[in-house]
């Protein structure tokens, strides 16, 4: 029977890379759009759809790891 990630498992684990990422002294202090992070991962090799960014989002966002900017 196949079987994968759950959603729940995913998020945690992908919003924990990004977490990690955005946290880093170069990006300390940057403001983030979800197409300038969505290019900033993919210059890395990490690959999402908007839907996942903007879920990513939400997600740190819901942790307190961000918050909106004027």
């Amino acid at each position: 029977m196949p079987w994968r990630v759950t959603d729940a498992t995913w998020l945690a684990v992908e919003s924990a890379r990004i977490k990690d990422i955005i946290l880093t002294p170069r990006h300390w202090r940057r403001a983030w759009t979800d197409q300038a992070l969505k290019a900033a991962l993919e210059d890395i090799g990490l690959v999402y759809s908007m839907p996942e960014i903007r879920l990513l989002n939400d997600e740190l966002h819901r942790l307190g790891v961000v918050e909106d900017v004027g």
